[in-house]
């Protein structure tokens, strides 16, 4: 049995149409190699090429009318912090396929592919890598109107979202300001979802560094103790800041969530209080 010719370069990293085949000069009978899987009609993927949501997303967004990944596909891509109930495909079984939405009279209807229909204006819509993924904030209303996502899971992806702080050891900048989702909530006619992510908004804080930081401060709120402050800062006696994960100054108490990684001895040491710090 003849053995199928080398793809050219340009196809041979990752998923590509029938029409970009052609376009390299590839016969028809070069499509239908075993060395290609077919997930969907029109479409072709080099057998065991890896290739990231991105790249698997992109020749689906080509074909036919235009469609744009949205909901937990573009939740992947954009790293929303997802809880494990919803990120693990067995539990939520359509979180683990390729969401497309289609600004028209019809959802997409592909193998593979839940479809949606809905209108997206421009602002709703950033290309990544030439591919059309719904935006951050849009991609999270979609999400809330899924009836899937607890308003505290919402908290947390926002949380994610917002954090910003100048910490020595690892620094992290806003992808999104909290006031500029809340306009943009503000903006929205009412769909599903809308109040609830408002709500979540009014819940979200800048400074939580990581998912259970968000949930302990919101189990104090839901307790009835008073406020808590994430990423609050204290001067040592130095003027050397320390950061604390949730601090109540009213009744000077401070609270630290300590994941996996201080438990390893090199973590130790920073960890241990400093004699000079200053009380709440």
């Amino acid at each position: 049995m003849a053995t199928a010719r080398p793809l050219p370069a340009e196809l041979a990293a990752a998923s590509f149409t029938i029409g970009e085949g052609r376009l390299s000069s590839i016969s028809p009978w070069r499509t239908k190699a075993k060395d290609l899987h077919v997930p969907s009609r029109g479409i072709r993927v080099p057998t065991g090429k890896e290739q990231s949501l991105l790249e698997r997303a992109r020749p689906y967004t080509w074909l036919g009318p235009p469609d744009t990944v949205s909901f937990y596909s573009a939740a992947f891509i954009h790293a929303f912090k997802l809880p494990g109930a919803v990120a693990n495909a067995r539990s939520t079984p359509s979180a683990g396929l390729l969401h497309l939405t289609r600004d028209g009279s019809a959802a997409p209807r592909r193998k593979g592919v839940v479809g949606h229909r809905s209108r997206l204006e421009p602002d709703d819509i950033v290309i990544l890598q030439g591919v059309p993924v719904t935006s951050i904030p849009r991609t999270l209303l979609d999400l809330a109107g899924t009836g899937n996502l607890t308003l505290e899971d919402l908290v947390v992806i926002a949380d994610d979202l917002v954090c910003e702080h100048v910490r020595y050891q690892h620094p992290r900048t806003a992808r999104f300001t909290l006031g500029e989702l809340q306009r943009y909530t503000g903006s929205r006619r009412p769909v599903a979802g809308l109040l609830l992510l408002r709500k979540s908004l009014g819940l979200a804080r800048v400074g939580a560094d990581s998912p259970p930081e968000t949930r302990l401060r919101l189990l104090f709120g839901r307790s009835g103790l008073p406020a808590f402050e994430p990423s609050y800062v204290l001067l040592d006696r130095q003027g050397t800041p320390l950061w604390i994960d949730l601090a109540c100054p009213e009744f000077r108490l401070a609270v630290e969530y300590d994941g996996g990684h201080h438990l390893t001895p090199a973590q130790h040491r920073p960890d241990l209080p400093s004699p000079r710090a200053r009380s709440l």
